[in-house]
């Protein structure tokens, strides 16, 4: 009874507008507070930030986001976007398409959805609108494209599930890659159809590049295939750990701007400093749920759950699609870094005690959060979006609305086919 009151009283922070760390840090401390009095709470305020934060394998986090950071001040997805654009202008859609190939690049390159959808907004937006397509229409694309950022490794999403719940962090990587695939294609078969219903909402591109500049296009994108190879093939392979290839990652996507030229003083600071933000925002919401964790953990609420539902004469699936509807109402008003800290501690133990398998409920909890970075009315894209291309955000929202249904058929494809997350992770090496 107390574990749901002070999981109610954590919401209620919340919803008053409280940080997400914060909520979670003071439901939890008032939580052992009450349990176990107050040399329990001192005693474990004392000692849990930093056993929860000098974690050698949270240095991944940092690490891509850094990643993500350099890649963005250096204009290499730009090079992405190009080689696309020239491949794929000629059809009805085309832009948009290639918007959704530049976003599947980038995402091979950086773990940070809203670092993709403020790159693409100002990248992607006034090449659509020039050619025709609405700021609605072109807002709601890049949305959307972006979340494959969360997806696609490397994710920091599933860095964090991984933390979390102790399951291989490689092969949580790599179990996103067929599903980021699949969801990228499907984007594409969307706005293929798009564009035949809704004729002159997503028209072809009036420029027409010569085969030749098609091919040129094609030369720049090795940056792009040096940095996806060295964070995916050295983690596929077993060559490195998520950690070293997140390190090398980082330290890749600042060499070849160097070489190229692209990497100025201004740059790295402004990258730098990016991610010291991002950085201590997530580890801050770490700290928070690990003393909610202890709170739970304590009082044995996580255990107790599964009691109670162990005894309800359900199907399993009952109870899972239950828990997928309520991460995708969670998405609506949550961020979905505070999701994933807050939920798994009490929701993984049971999806383990009901026989599915971690890594396809790791894709499954992703695939969720990545839905809800481009629902309303908390839709961190969205948001990011609307800022950087000054367009309304009801607008961006309503111009999610097609790509936004793709993605639930999407989430029904995945969990009606396990196989899709978990055959991949199955044939690494080491």
């Amino acid at each position: 009874m107390l574990g749901i009151s002070l999981v109610l009283l954590m919401l209620l922070f919340l919803f008053t507008g409280m940080p997400v760390a914060f909520a979670l840090a003071v439901a939890g401390a008032i939580g052992l507070y009450l349990f176990d009095g107050m040399d329990t709470m001192l005693g474990l305020l004392g000692t849990v930030p930093f056993r929860s934060a000098a974690h050698y394998t949270l240095s991944t986090v940092p690490m891509f986001i850094l990643m993500a950071q350099f890649i963005s001040v250096s204009g290499i997805v730009d090079d992405v976007f190009t080689a696309a654009q020239r491949w794929l202008e000629r059809l009805p859609g085309g832009l948009a398409i290639t918007t959704i190939f530049a976003a599947a690049g980038m995402a091979a390159m950086s773990g940070s959805s809203t670092a993709s959808a403020a790159t693409l907004s100002t990248m992607a937006v006034p090449q659509m609108v020039k050619h025709g397509y609405s700021p609605r229409i072109a807002t709601g694309v890049v949305t959307i494209a972006g979340t494959l950022a969360i997806m696609i490794p490397p994710s920091i999403a599933f860095v964090l599930y991984g933390i979390i719940t102790e399951t291989s962090i490689g092969r949580l990587l790599i179990a996103g890659i067929i599903p980021g695939i699949l969801t990228a294609a499907m984007y594409c078969i969307t706005i293929v159809i798009w564009s035949k219903v809704s004729p002159g909402s997503m028209p072809a591109s009036t420029i027409r590049h010569s085969w030749k500049a098609r091919v040129d296009s094609l030369r720049n994108l090795w940056p792009f295939m040096i940095l996806a190879s060295i964070v995916i093939g050295s983690m596929y392979g077993g060559i490195a750990t998520p950690t070293e290839a997140a390190a090398l990652g980082a330290f890749g996507s600042l060499l070849i701007p160097l070489a190229m030229g692209r990497m100025s003083v201004t740059k790295f600071k402004t990258a730098v400093m990016l991610t010291m933000r991002s950085t201590t925002m997530i580890f801050a919401i770490i700290i928070g749920a690990m003393i909610f964790g202890y709170f739970l953990t304590i009082t044995e609420s996580t255990q107790s759950l599964i009691a109670w539902i162990g005894e309800l004469d359900v199907n399993r699936w009952v109870i899972m699609l239950f828990i997928v509807a309520l991460y995708l109402v969670l998405g609506c008003i949550m961020d979905q870094v505070a999701i994933i800290l807050v939920t798994l501690p009490l929701v993984f133990p049971l999806i383990v005690s009901l026989g599915f398998d971690p890594i396809w409920f790791g894709v499954i909890c992703t695939k969720t959060a990545e839905i809800g970075m481009a629902t309303p009315p908390v839709g961190m894209n969205a948001y990011v979006v609307s800022a950087t291309t000054k367009v309304p955000l009801e607008d961006v929202f309503r111009g999610t609305g097609p790509l936004l249904a793709t993605d639930m058929l999407a989430l029904a494809v995945l969990l009606a086919f396990p196989a899709l997350s978990t055959w991949l992770p199955s044939t690494m090496v080491g």
